[in-house]
Order: C-alpha cells, then structure tokens, then sequence
C-alpha cells in the first residue's frame, strides 16, 4: 500500500489511545443491554482482526509502515457491517466503526477489493440497485396509484431502493396514508434513482459520492419523505427538508391528520425490530419506537436493548462476502420459536430478516398501522 494514508492519519488519535479492553470485541454486560457487541466476531468468525479493535490495530500498523498481507486485511475490513455497535460501546469515546471505514475507503483507492465488493459496485453500475433488479422494476410498486404533480404536491415521496424493491407493500403503504392524511402526494418517477449508500457503506467513496452528487442535481423538491433510512443523510445532505416516513406519522398523530381506530385484530403486543441506522457514522435516527407509543401499542422487548442490539447483517458489505453469516445474523436477531408480529421502520433490515423464513411476521410500519387499524384522515 502507499505510504501516505490520509483517511487513517485522521484518527491517529484514536488508534493511540485504545486501551484493548474488548468491548467492542465482546462485551457482555446485562444491565446496559449488551451481549456480544460485534455481530461479524459472534455470526461470523471469533477472530480479533473482525473486530472494530482488530480494525483499530491493523490501521495503526500500516501507519507505522508495517506489512499486511492486501487480501486478508481487505477480506477483514469488509465483512464489517458498519452497525456502529462498537463505536456506541466504547466507554471512552473511541471511533473504530469509523476507522473501519477509513480502511475500507483506503483500501478501495488502493484498488483492493473482494469479489464480492466488486460485484456489487458492477450491479450499481449496470443496475442502478444493490439487488441486481432490473432498472425498470424500480417503480413497479407505484403502479396503480394516482399521485400529484409536482407543482401541487404538498410531500414528495423517495421509497428508497430496499422498499421500492424488497418492501413494495411497505412503499404503498407509506403513500395511502400520507393522503389520508391530507397531503398531496408526488412521487418523481423519472428520476427515483439510488442514493449510493451501499456504496458509501462499502468504502467505494468516489462511486457513492457520485450517485449522491448525481441525485442532487436531479432533484427540485424542498420537502421529502422516504422510507429509506440509509437514503436520509444523502437526501439531506443535498439540501432537502427531508424526513423519514416514521417520523411524519408521529407528527400527523399529533395534529390531528390522521384518527385511528384498533382493528379487532390488532396484535395486544408485537415486537420492535430496532435499527442500526442511528448508530451509523452519520446516521439517520429511528423514532419507530416513539411512532408505536403514539400508536398506543404494547411492545415486549424494551428500549434498553435498541442501543445495543447487534446487527441483523443486512448493511454493509459482509452479506455480499459471507451470506451466510449474514442469515446468521438475520436468525439470531428474531428466534423462530418467538411467535410475535414483528415491527420495524428499516425496510433494508425487514427484506433480509424476511428472506430468512417466516415473512408473514414481518411489517413495516405503515404496513402495520393499515393491518392493524381503522384510519381515517381529520374532519
């Protein structure tokens, strides 16, 4: 590797003051809720070198100048989900989630990546999505809906790849209630293109900063909604008074928009699946828990557990090396025996979990409120 290393000598700080105590590693403590930090060292290999610490050492080793073997540090380095698990356990404020990035963005430059990476930058390129989809299905799930114009649309609408994709239903959803809820509703077809997080997530800068660059110029709205919690940060970045789809129904409850009536049938408890995307290095926050309060609805395991709970192996680019492992983690975040409706507002998380068996479990949110209520828009 070349021996300038910007991206790293920015942390030198960090990497200095490490004092190895492995609780990014795998930390066990009940009573914050921690079990076992790292999902790549539990789901995957109990090897250090995976690890937000084992990420730490191998950076400071390369400033130092020492020789580590290209491959093997690049298949380390990004079988990383990115969660931010580490980073959120450090107790003395250390950035290992974003030094692992800081590696995977060097490493990239320097031209080395697994296939795996490659073959995802290859899909984005040639498809426009993580998934491989083909580019016209990107708005297969808007078919049949009557949207507004642009110039009278009150909200306009992103679904984002992973709902527009994997979570149709979740996307239509977010749309039928947006309009009972009185807003005018444009969804830009034409121009509905990836954010490039994945890529971003991945290490491959340049490819992410162009997508980003390339979504911003197309864009001319000024208030968005989307349902893509990765896709936030890039949407804001760009300028947009952008929200996610959890926290416009929080803000519609509250003033009166929409009046919901529990169905029958609705679940007494369901169980909240808790999203890593606060928790990423420039992350978007996840007020799912507040919207199900605001709903009224009984959830069974508590808050305790969301700052901490390890990664379901959707993010990043370890499914793309170890799929495997990634089911893993799908596996372990909601056991099979648990028979509780599941609840999340991450519709990349819901796609892989429900991949993994069991898909009637899963809901995202707005799907959740049309199961489980009677809505109607304000008087």
């Amino acid at each position: 590797m070349d021996a300038a290393l910007p991206l790293l000598e920015a942390f030198r700080k960090d990497l200095y003051h490490c004092s190895d105590c492995n609780y990014c590693v795998d930390a066990v403590w009940q009573e914050r809720g921690m079990d076992h930090i790292c999902a790549t060292i539990t789901h995957h290999a109990p090897v250090l070198s995976y690890s937000g610490r084992g990420y730490m050492a191998a950076a400071r080793a390369l400033l130092e100048g020492q020789a580590l073997n290209p491959e093997t540090l690049a298949e380390r380095a990004f079988s990383c989900t990115g969660c931010g698990n580490c980073e959120a356990s450090c107790p003395i404020g250390l950035r290992p989630t974003q030094v692992g990035q800081a590696l995977r963005e060097t490493l990239a430059e320097q031209g080395v990546l697994p296939p795996g990476v490659e073959a995802l930058r290859l899909r984005m390129r040639e498809a426009g999505n993580a998934y491989g989809a083909e580019s016209a299905s990107r708005t297969r799930w808007a078919e049949g809906l009557a949207f507004a114009s642009a110039a009278t649309a009150t909200v306009n609408y992103a679904p984002g790849c992973a709902a527009a994709h994997a979570r149709p239903a979740e996307a239509r959803a977010a749309v039928a209630l947006m309009t009972l809820g009185g807003e005018r509703v444009h969804f830009a077809a034409a121009t509905d293109a990836c954010c490039g997080a994945p890529l971003a997530e991945a290490g491959l800068r340049a490819d992410a900063a162009y997508a980003e660059q390339a979504l911003a110029a197309r864009n001319t709205t000024t208030r968005l909604v989307t349902s893509g919690l990765e896709c936030l940060p890039a949407w804001q970045r760009g300028g947009v008074v952008a929200g996610s789809f959890a926290q416009w129904l929080i803000d519609a409850l509250a003033d009166g928009r929409l009046r919901l009536t529990p169905k029958a049938s609705r679940p007494p408890t369901v169980q909240v699946f808790d999203s890593c995307a606060s928790r990423r290095p420039g992350g978007a926050p996840d007020p799912l828990r507040d919207a199900l309060a605001a709903l009224g609805q009984a959830v069974a395991n508590p808050p305790l557990e969301a700052r901490y709970a390890v990664c379901c192996g959707a993010a990043g680019s370890l499914s793309e090396l170890h799929p495997l492992s990634a089911a893993r983690m799908a596996a372990a975040r909601v056991p099979a025996d648990d028979h509780l409706p599941v609840v999340g507002s991450d519709p990349r998380c819901l796609g892989h979990l429900a991949a993994g068996g069991q898909a009637e479990r899963y809901y995202g949110l707005a799907e959740f409120v049309l199961a489980a209520f009677d809505v109607q828009g304000a008087a």
